[in-house]
């Protein structure tokens, strides 16, 4: 009786240190699986951040780039409107001093000498040299042509002049903003092609 007591203890021992020790091994090996996991998982997820940081600094460095050029491009059409601004100040201010009443006188006159025929014009003027330039064309008019031009003042009119047929619509601008425009409409693309030139 004693042995088989004895026997049913050392049995039971077995078995329970056998199913303990299968459990344990069991957990450590779910413990290990499940380590194993989080590790990959965490793995994957430290991949998925570098690779979405380095997404998002290569965007951003893209952005800035693109940014940093739309910049330089904005600076340069500026910077070359605004010698192109400045080289319109110089032609108005440059023709501005050129239209002086004596140079005015001659130049009406060489216009008049062509219009012999049909002498019947009307002179417009600005209000500052109409007094001076009537008296030196009056001067230097001959006979029928003293009666035949007519000198009126105009607002519009800043420096120079603008002479056509009494009664018409029609006349020839030479005003300081026409003979300014026309420069400009001559040499602005000159200019433009060599802006461009020098920063192409």
């Amino acid at each position: 009786m004693d042995i088989k007591l004895e026997n049913l203890i050392e049995r039971l021992k077995k078995e329970g240190v056998d199913g303990a020790q299968q459990a344990s091994e069991q957990i450590l090996e779910k413990a290990k699986q499940d380590a194993e996991s989080i590790i990959g998982d965490a793995k994957k997820r430290a991949v998925k951040i570098i690779e979405d940081a380095e997404n998002r600094a290569a965007k951003f460095q893209e952005n800035t780039e693109l940014a940093l050029q739309q910049a330089a491009r904005d600076a340069e059409l500026l910077l070359k409107e605004r010698l192109i601004s400045l080289f319109d100040n110089v032609f108005k201010k440059e023709v501005t001093s050129i239209l002086t009443p004596d140079f005015l006188k001659e130049l009406i006159l060489k216009i008049v000498a062509q219009w012999a025929e049909n002498p019947q014009l009307e002179i417009n003027l600005n209000e500052k040299d109409i007094g001076k330039l009537e008296k030196l064309l009056i001067q230097s008019l001959k006979g029928e042509l003293k009666k035949s031009i007519t000198i009126k003042p105009s607002s519009d009119i800043a420096k120079g002049f603008k002479i056509g047929l009494k009664g018409e619509d029609a006349y020839y601008d030479f005003s300081d903003n026409s003979i300014s425009e026309m420069l400009r409409m001559f040499l602005n693309p000159k200019i433009r092609e060599m802006l461009d030139k020098k920063n192409g």
